[in-house]
């Protein structure tokens, strides 16, 4: 019987398979699942402590997007960052309004368009959560030292330029 401990192993793809499909790569797909499980359990304990504040996880990217920027931001660039469509940082930034979290300035460039800034209260929710998010952070990364956490950042940053460079939406998004 799997334990809890064996259902988090990293996956192995069996030589049956790779000898029924001869066209898989059994180190790509393995690598490919591997990633997409990280990304559900770390996806997965964010959303829950973000949830607590009554935040999803995209509402807390797009708060310290705004956090860092000195200037208020277009909800297209909130978008592309965060790689999202328009239409879903539009329900994201909808959401942080209605909880007085940002403000919709009118640009006086084009009276049509907004821009977003971080309110008060939305820098005093992310000044209280901040510490306990990076404390979370390095406790999910603490089994990595700092050469494995470089090499893994490195790896991961050739798969992104690849991957974008393959999607031509993601490498809009990004651009």
């Amino acid at each position: 019987m799997a334990t809890r401990k064996d259902l988090h192993a990293p996956v192995r793809v069996s030589s049956t398979l790779q000898r029924e499909f001869p066209q898989m790569e059994r180190r790509a797909t393995e690598v490919l699942i591997n990633l997409i499980r990280t990304d559900s359990l770390v996806t997965t304990a964010l959303s829950r402590r973000f949830r607590r504040y009554g935040l999803s996880l995209s509402g807390f990217n797009a708060l310290v997007i705004l956090r860092q920027s000195s200037e208020a931001v277009n909800p297209h660039e909130i978008a592309d960052r965060l790689l999202v469509t328009r239409a879903a940082v539009t329900a994201i930034l909808d959401a942080l309004e209605a909880k007085k979290l940002i403000r919709r300035n009118r640009s006086g460039v084009d009276g049509r368009m907004s821009l977003i800034v971080i309110t008060d209260a939305g820098k005093k929710l992310l000044d209280g959560l901040l510490p306990e998010h990076f404390a979370a952070e390095r406790a999910m990364a603490s089994v990595l030292g700092s050469n494995e956490k470089e090499l893994l950042i490195s790896l991961l940053g050739r798969l992104q330029v690849h991957l974008a460079a393959q999607i031509p939406e993601v490498e809009a998004a990004q651009s």
